[in-house]
């Protein structure tokens, strides 16, 4: 019998899944690219963490379902990359790969011509500062959710954005001066 037959369009866990899948399906592949830095490998790690939730749909708390996500992302990707013991420079050629139906600040940022470089520019941060950057303005999470998933504190994730955000915005005055 096919899973479609479990499931019928009425359910409200189905639902719930489809819901989750198209509103954070990419950002999680994105997110996981910039850990493993490969596409494929992103790809089966948020399929992975789907899977994850339609296991998890009893105990889950909906109401905290961004940093569950992403939680469970990072900790497969960081899993993934102990296994493997390397660390790959996401290339900005790898997020052209993957296409979005809803332009992101990303999206616009890549049309601009200046998007190579900011992108490397994210990429030279400090990991953590690049972790919050990236999640709060791809993946569009709070200042809650983004610490949850990196545990810390809202304060601290403040502070990351801001040296972070400010150290593109000298960069990009140097450039620009």
């Amino acid at each position: 019998m096919p899973p479609e037959a479990f499931m019928s369009s009425r359910d409200p866990d189905h639902a719930f899944l489809l819901g989750a899948l198209e509103r954070y399906e990419k950002p999680l592949i994105r997110y996981a690219i910039g850990i493993v830095g490969d596409v494929s490998q992103a790809r089966d790690i948020a399929q992975d963490v789907f899977i994850r939730l339609s296991q998890s749909l009893g105990t889950l708390d909906r109401e905290r379902l961004a940093p569950w996500l992403f939680t469970v992302c990072r900790n497969r990707a960081l899993d993934h990359q102990r296994k493997f013991n390397r660390i790959i420079p996401m290339e900005n050629d790898v997020l052209d790969m993957e296409s979005s139906n809803a332009p992101t600040p990303a999206d616009a940022l890549e049309e601009q011509e200046t998007s190579g470089q900011i992108s490397r520019w994210i990429d030279q941060l400090p990991d953590k500062q690049r972790e919050a950057v990236k999640m709060k303005f791809e993946a569009g999470l709070s200042y809650k959710e983004i610490s949850e998933v990196l545990k810390t504190s809202v304060g601290n994730v403040g502070t990351l954005i801001h040296l972070g955000v400010t150290t593109l915005r000298e960069r990009w005055l140097a450039l620009n001066a």
